[in-house]
């Protein structure tokens, strides 16, 4: 062999050597970027999963939350309920006690009383008095009711029972007469009435708010 072909022997080992060399590095570095990639996909998918997972449990929390929310609103409004429908049973309670009022002996002497109160605070001369089916049965004196009202009043005040009857439990609406002389010069006004409710319908209505918050710090405090 002459120095020629072992200088090319020499050379061609160090290029195999070279080119062994290059593809180890080669594929140290593809099998460290595999798994490089392997680990960073590996995070991701924890990551991921984590993500999901909180993502999950934020929308079971968010989802329990509305649930209890609901609940709590349909617990309330049931609540609200119960509490109207007890309001409304002792109102009913009431209305069923006055109606047994008017079946006592002492229930005259109440009608009277909301008669003259009725007439006092109408300010009017000319009044009638209307009654329910059963009211306008009792011996009601309205020439002594009439005299109450001057006592209270120093002013003269017809009253009569009107031929109308009205459907109430009790009481009694005072209005007005046709020949009302208080309107006699007022073509505009003359055909109207002055009412005045003192039945214990129209009692209880115009105090509905304040019993109604009576009954409820009885019953709810």
């Amino acid at each position: 062999m002459t120095s020629v072909d072992a200088l090319i022997e020499v050379l061609l080992l160090d290029a195999h050597e070279t080119a062994e060399n290059i593809i180890q590095d080669a594929k140290e570095t593809v099998q460290d970027t595999l798994e490089e990639q392997r680990k960073k996909g590996r995070e991701r998918a924890r990551e991921s999963v984590i993500s999901i997972d909180r993502k999950a449990q934020d929308e079971f929390t968010i989802i329990k939350l509305r649930e209890i929310a609901s609940t709590e609103s349909k617990a309330k409004k049931l609540i609200l309920e119960k509490k109207h429908a007890m309001i409304e049973d002792v109102l009913n309670q009431v209305k069923n006690e006055l109606l047994t009022l008017t079946k006592t002996d002492k229930y005259l002497h109440i009608l009277e009383n909301l008669i003259v109160e009725g007439s006092i605070i109408a300010g009017i001369v000319d009044l009638e008095a209307l009654l329910n089916e059963r009211d306008s049965t009792l011996p009601l004196d309205f020439d002594k009711i009439a005299e109450k009202i001057y006592k209270k009043t120093g002013r003269k005040t017809p009253i009569t029972k009107s031929t109308k009857k009205i459907d109430v439990i009790g009481g009694v609406i005072i209005q007005t007469t046709d020949e009302d002389k208080s309107k006699e010069n007022d073509e505009n006004n003359s055909s109207l009435k002055l009412v005045m409710n003192n039945t214990f319908e129209g009692l209880m209505h115009t105090s509905e708010s304040e019993i109604r918050f009576r009954i409820a710090q009885i019953l709810f405090t």
